[in-house]
């Protein structure tokens, strides 16, 4: 696979197949996907949008990463109140065709009515059983007093909690999460976005996904794809899915 350098950031130990961080988790370096990888990890899964024009399913599907196959396709639906994420529909149907769990995500706008929000990724999102809970892309504020980013982020994840009957997981960075979310939405689980390895996703007690790279190169698509890692096992995400 190529994978040819190792790094323990900082001083702390870290210990094989341990879910949590005790300190600062050992990476090691994937030339060939062009990432550093957090040891420990055997779920793995990208998140795509209209960027990622053509792909070939099928070579995707023979893709490894640490020796373990593409689990998990995150897709841009939709954003703000009207926009349609224009390969969802294609990215959709052929993610399902090609055996990937999939789940659906809307880049949300404090600075718009959250249920008409809501009913764009409604209207757009049919989710199947296996699919995972829908998904919040919330790391713009909009120069926003923060209560109402909290409000509106709440009734959005409320309707949706309402409409498909499963409880939304959240997707933002570090910076977000520290100043809106933690404390204030920690019943929500937690997909972080870093991909520095001098920071920790443990900063986000609740997350359990990780995506370590928005750089990283896979078989059957051209350019940078966005990795991620799951906390847990294949048998927790399939738990996850809805039944």
């Amino acid at each position: 696979m190529g994978i040819l350098g190792l790094v323990l950031a900082g001083t702390g130990v870290w210990v094989l197949g341990l879910r949590h961080f005790i300190a600062r988790p050992v990476f090691v370096e994937d030339r060939t996907h062009r990432v550093w990888l957090p040891v420990g990890y055997s779920v793995f899964g990208i998140d795509i949008s209209q960027y990622q024009r053509t792909i070939d399913w099928g070579k995707l599907r023979q893709e490894r990463i640490a020796g373990q196959p593409i689990r998990f396709v995150f897709i841009k639906a939709t954003e703000g109140i009207s926009r349609q994420d224009p390969l969802f529909a294609q990215h959709w149907a052929k993610a399902h065709a090609a055996g990937f769990i999939c789940g659906a995500y809307h880049f949300f706008y404090a600075t718009r009515n959250p249920l008409l929000q809501a009913r764009n990724f409604e209207q757009t999102v049919k989710l199947m059983p296996g699919d995972m809970p829908p998904v919040l892309d919330a790391e713009v504020d909009n120069h926003q007093p923060d209560s109402v980013i909290r409000q509106t982020m709440r009734t959005y994840l409320n309707e949706l909690t309402r409409y498909y009957g499963v409880k939304p997981i959240i997707y933002t960075n570090l910076h977000f999460y520290r100043n809106y979310i933690r404390g204030y939405l920690d019943d929500y689980p937690i997909w972080i976005a870093q991909h520095s390895l001098r920071s920790l996703p443990q900063d986000a007690t609740g997350w359990i996904f990780w995506q370590i790279s928005d750089e990283a190169h896979m078989q059957g698509i051209t350019g940078f794809t966005d990795l991620n890692v799951f906390r847990y096992d294949f048998d927790q995400l399939r738990a996850l899915c809805l039944p």
